[in-house]
């Protein structure tokens, strides 16, 4: 790219190049015109229009230079604020998502306590003591039937990474255990869970609902 004001410049040294060829050649005489004298002070007339045009274009490719370098900032600023907004976004949707999954799936383990409340009482019936009359008909089947769609119903849930709580023969943990009733059971440790009333369920790493135990009270407390 050529330098600002090039034109001027060129054609000021091509002026100062003809004066200095000119200067070489006989003095006129006295009392006629010197047109070395008007051409001198034309090129330094020229050269400083020309120092004050480059002044001038200085001064505004700097100006431009700090509004495009704010421009850009002011940009950056707008771009980063706006990616922020995106990513808070992104994470309410899927808290929003995730809470209302969260509330279905705990609707659908209604469900599946109803399922077990069956099947326990179905156990029950089939394997209470009789002295000479058999177990209901069918009552086998009952429960094989109550295990398949408690079966089947786990593995809808592990589609959703949701895990049932392992506690029975476990400490007891409060995180993902609630004690609702303490026993004394000599031949398990103090402690323990003894029965789970009610499962509990995890999803990923958080709890879900907690489950119902009953917990061994070997020592009395206080």
């Amino acid at each position: 790219m050529s330098e600002p004001g090039g034109d001027w410049k060129q054609q000021a040294l091509d002026d100062f190049r003809q004066w200095l060829d000119a200067a070489g050649e006989d003095p006129p005489e006295y009392g006629e015109p010197d047109a070395t004298d008007c051409d001198l002070r034309d090129l330094f007339a020229e050269f400083a229009a020309l120092r004050q045009e480059i002044r001038l274009q200085n001064r505004e490719q700097a100006r431009a230079g700090r509004e495009l370098a704010a421009a850009a900032e002011r940009y950056d600023t707008a771009a980063r604020r706006e990616e922020r907004c995106d990513e808070t976004l992104a994470a309410f949707e899927q808290r929003v998502s995730r809470t209302a999954e969260d509330r279905c799936l705990l609707e659908t383990l209604e469900v599946r306590d109803a399922l077990v409340r069956g099947r326990d009482a179905a156990v029950r019936l089939r394997d209470r003591p009789r002295l000479f009359a058999r177990p209901p008909r069918g009552a086998a089947g009952v429960v094989e039937g109550y295990e398949l769609a408690i079966s089947r119903f786990d593995r809808m849930l592990s589609r959703f990474d949701v895990r049932p709580v392992q506690t029975v023969g476990r400490p007891f943990d409060s995180r993902v255990m609630h004690a609702v009733e303490a026993r004394r059971v000599d031949r398990i440790g103090d402690g323990v869970v003894v029965e789970e009333l009610r499962s509990g369920f995890v999803r990923h790493d958080d709890v879900l609902r907690l489950a119902d135990v009953a917990v061994n009270r070997r020592h009395e407390e206080g």
